[in-house]
């Protein structure tokens, strides 16, 4: 019978996926992830390369939540709403803080230093309350037009938006510079090259796949929308506050998804 003293025995190698994902699941929301003793858990940057993943499985609980709202006949515009209140509940609202911060430091400030004053500050500003009230009513109108097609594929659609969207996320980590060097981005690592790759290829892959039941190019034409919000919000970056910070891969995120859906939606059309 082995104590405590016992030194933790060495994951094998086929663990370590499942440890990657389940330190990606712990940083993406706020669900308490238990670790057995047989998984090791793996560095955040390492655990990126699975981010894409862990959206995908994010987008299909919000889509199952809608579904279910749908079916006690609930309005539309309620069971959207609840199920975006889900959605916020279960990732802590990590993206929508940071698009909040991000639109109160490069609207609100003059100088880089100050941009980033303001976005390290907790406080919200006008510019961030517009841009988190703009984003949930676009969002609402997207959950309420997925009532125009079946569930599964509402679910589906959901789930390839909430992976591709965070598979940006690695990539502005991989290929921008970070704007401070004490910020969350800074701490949680640059993915490397591969695990960058490896995260959009998933993620396209599922949104290429989803787009299919919808619209054989539709797939395709969302991940174009998300790569471009994403070189726009890259060369912004850049240019007024020097590279990327948390808050600005939370925005990543957010625009990218809410761009997504309503490109898929307009194939729909």
């Amino acid at each position: 019978m082995s104590d405590i003293s016992d030194p933790p025995q060495t994951p094998s190698k086929p663990l370590r996926p499942v440890s990657e994902l389940l330190v990606a699941l712990q940083f993406l929301t706020r669900l308490p992830i238990p670790f057995v003793r047989t998984v090791d858990p793996v560095p955040l940057a390492q655990s990126m390369r699975l981010f894409a993943l862990a959206g995908a499985l994010i987008g299909a609980v919000n889509g199952v939540v809608l579904t279910a709202l749908s079916y006690l006949q609930l309005p539309d515009v309620m069971a959207a709403a609840l199920a975006i209140g889900f959605g916020l509940f279960l990732t802590g609202a990590i993206h929508e803080d940071g698009l909040a911060d991000t639109a109160d430091g490069l609207l609100g400030g003059k100088t880089r230093e100050r941009r980033l004053e303001i976005m390290r500050d907790s406080r919200i500003g006008t510019y961030g309350a517009s841009a988190l009230i703009l984003a949930i009513l676009c969002k609402a109108s997207a959950y309420h037009t997925l009532g125009e097609v079946k569930p599964w594929q509402a679910i589906l659609m959901l789930a390839a938006t909430g992976a591709f969207s965070r598979a940006m996320v690695v990539d502005m980590m991989w290929a921008t510079r970070s704007a401070r060097s004490d910020g969350l981005a800074s701490m949680a690592g640059r993915p490397s090259r591969a695990a960058a790759l490896f995260s959009i290829v998933t993620g396209g892959a599922l949104t290429v796949w989803a787009g299919w039941f919808i619209n054989p190019i539709s797939g395709v034409e969302a991940m174009a929308v998300a790569l471009l919000i994403t070189a726009l919000m890259r060369r912004a970056a850049t240019r007024l506050v020097g590279g990327q910070t948390g808050d600005i891969c939370g925005a990543v995120q957010v625009l990218t998804e809410i761009g997504m859906l309503a490109t898929f939606f307009a194939s729909i059309h």
